[in-house]
């Protein structure tokens, strides 16, 4: 690992910003520095909202060589560097604690470098999308085990390995973390390291492990240890065949308790649950999902040809989603195997576990929908009448699945009066991974469009919802309960992808932990100029905010 050694402060270090700015447009071009007002708004506003703080300058690098030189020039001037990728964070990762920031736009670094199919790895820059990944290696045969979030039609394989995420893929292969090999990464100094294999001289990044484990160093940071500028990942064959099931339960327990049960039995490539809100809110769009003849023509191809007759194939497809909405609780599974008798095995197994514990199974329409098209247009920003969207998420032990869902729920009946007050609805989407449960409630309300919203909506959702009148009534009363329920969570044992400078860490650590985790910031960054805050690293402790009176006692009460 490239050592860090105390930065020397160069001249232009007197002449700050104006001649550090003169130096970076030398670098990376004048149009690829930006100090326009509007657009520095923009670019630390996340999903979340608007951040207290303007940085100096956001920069746009076009090159790996750009980005680390540029990275040099801002921190020799104790110029702070916060990475930034889509944008798809709503927990704060990339809004500044000092005005006297860069914001790192990284979306013009998102080549494919290489697929090495004999190796089996794939090499991308920083802000290749998961979609344009996707798409490339499917072309080939090959997929990487983790294919991407919900989101990856924009989010970029970056973004996940700074924040970690989960979803195609996870219930057999895990997290975004559990699949990296190597890292390039620049430093604060700005220079650049390998991690994995490739961090001996001439060897290429085909391995993980060559030594202690520095590429996990660097997967969930949040950029609080360095940029990363590459990702490789391997490679796995597109499965023979795959299947879908879904089926109905009438208590949220249940659909916990089988989400663990299937997790346990390591069947299937993924499984998401959807509460009746979350049912009514796919009615409420209508179905939308049914994009027309070339959309069920892409369902079609996947079930293994236009064998089924199109209209018989729509209809299918309505009724299965008529099923689901009424069903309440709903849980979906998409299971891959190498052959179609490896999977009639696998259906035959989650059918066992689930047909005790559900209503009754459903048509598998959300599933093969899901699949049929993995990364489509995303409209959720937005809740089905234009309602500010913001989710909130934990994950937890098995042990404490069925025991936090009932919590979670609980806690919504507790505060229903405040939620009835300022139009609050929440749903929940669920999951599993081989060894946690995963549960994320989504808060719905009436808001004004941030300019994150005015940038990313549909431009039917804009056109219909772009004046909407701000509520900052509503707003305060979601981020409060926002806040109070992921402490309510860390005190049954919670984790946190996407930790950012929203969910606790550094704070939550055990005191011999805590030192660690500083000594490593301080070796890596010594003058803390990478993304401050983060991790809750280089910034003072946070002060609680209020809390709801009964929070969390009686609630640890009751579970004692």
């Amino acid at each position: 690992m490239a050592s860090v050694s105390p930065a020397k402060k160069s001249s232009a270090k007197k002449n700050a910003p104006a001649a550090v700015l003169a130096a970076v447009r030398d670098v990376l071009g004048p149009d690829r520095v930006i100090t326009d007002g509007p657009k520095l708004a923009y670019y630390v506003t996340d999903i979340a909202g608007e951040a207290n703080v303007r940085p100096l300058v956001a920069i746009k690098p076009a090159t790996v060589d750009g980005l680390a030189r540029a990275i040099g020039l801002l921190t020799d001037a104790d110029i702070a560097i916060i990475p930034r990728g889509a944008g798809y964070s709503y927990s704060g990762g990339y809004q500044p604690v000092s005005s006297m920031s860069a914001i790192i736009d990284l979306t013009d670094l998102n080549q494919i470098t290489e697929i090495n199919e004999t190796d089996r790895y794939v090499t991308v820059e920083a802000s290749c999308t998961w979609a344009s990944l996707y798409d490339a290696l499917k072309a080939r045969g090959l997929r990487t085990p983790f294919f991407g979030p919900l989101s990856g039609s924009v989010s970029t394989v970056g973004g996940a390995a700074s924040n970690n995420a989960q979803f195609f893929g996870s219930g057999a292969y895990g997290t975004m973390s559990d699949n990296v090999l190597s890292v390039d990464v620049v430093l604060a100094d700005g220079s650049i390291i390998e991690t994995g294999s490739a961090i001996a001289e001439g060897r290429t990044p085909f391995f993980r492990h060559f030594g202690p484990d520095l590429t996990g160093l660097f997967l969930g940071d949040c950029g609080a240890f360095g940029v990363k500028a590459r990702i490789t990942m391997p490679l796995i064959p597109l499965p023979a065949v795959q299947d879908y099931l879904s089926f109905a339960f009438e208590r949220f327990e249940d659909l916990a308790e089988a989400h663990v049960a299937l997790a346990r039995e390591n069947i299937v490539a993924e499984q998401w649950g959807i509460d009746p809100q979350g049912n009514d809110n796919l009615a409420a769009r209508g179905f939308k999902f049914l994009e027309g003849l070339s959309f069920l023509r892409e369902v079609a191809n996947v079930q293994g040809g236009l064998n089924q007759k199109i209209a018989t194939l729509a209809r299918t497809l309505v009724d299965g989603h008529r099923a689901v909405v009424r069903g309440g609780y709903s849980l979906h599974l998409v299971i891959e195997g190498d052959s179609a008798k490896d999977v009639e095995l696998k259906i035959g197994r989650a059918r066992r576990i689930l047909v005790p514990l559900a209503m009754k199974e459903l048509p598998n329409t959300i599933p093969q929908v899901t699949r049929a098209k993995p990364f489509r247009t995303i409209k959720q920003l937005l809740g089905p009448e234009g309602e500010n969207w913001l989710p909130v998420h934990g994950i937890f032990p098995f042990s404490r699945a069925m025991e936090i869902s009932a919590i979670t729920d609980e806690y919504f009946v507790r505060h229903r009066d405040l939620m009835k007050q300022h139009n609050i609805s929440v749903s929940y989407l669920t999951g599993a991974l081989s060894n946690a449960f995963t549960i994320e409630p989504m808060f719905f309300w009436k808001d004004r469009l941030h300019a994150f919203h005015q940038q990313h909506v549909t431009d039917a959702q804009r056109s219909t919802y772009g004046d909407a009148q701000p509520d900052p009534a509503a707003r305060a009363a979601v981020a409060t309960l926002r806040h109070d329920l992921a402490m309510l969570w860390d005190a049954f044992g919670a984790t946190h992808f996407q930790v950012g400078k929203y969910y606790d860490y550094t704070e939550s650590l055990s005191s011999a932990s805590a030192v660690f985790v500083k000594a490593l910031k301080a070796a890596v960054d010594p003058h803390n100029l990478m993304n401050p805050g983060a991790l809750q690293l280089g910034v003072p402790p946070k002060v609680q905010t209020n809390r709801f009176t009964e929070f969390p006692q009686n609630l640890l009460d009751e579970h004692d």
